[in-house]
């Protein structure tokens, strides 16, 4: 099965919304702070999170921003 370049950038579009509601939901002031800063701003537009899913490196490097900040909200809670 192949996958298209549009789906592909589909599946970037709904990862981006699933991690942004993660990081919403961690309760993490200092996880909040640094994602809209690092990653998604504020009160994003859809076209903040389009911006991620067009671009690969961008959406690769925002993915890497989220894997650091999950990982330390997890270790900081054990």
């Amino acid at each position: 099965m192949t996958v298209t370049r549009e789906e592909m950038r589909n599946l970037r579009l709904q990862f981006t919304h699933q991690m942004h509601d993660y990081i919403m939901n961690t309760g993490d002031e200092n996880i909040y702070a640094v994602w809209m800063t690092e990653g998604i701003p504020d009160c994003p537009s859809e076209e903040d999170f389009e911006y991620f899913a067009d671009d690969p490196s961008e959406f690769r490097e925002l993915c890497e921003l989220f894997g650091q900040l999950v990982c330390k909200d997890e270790f900081e809670n054990y």
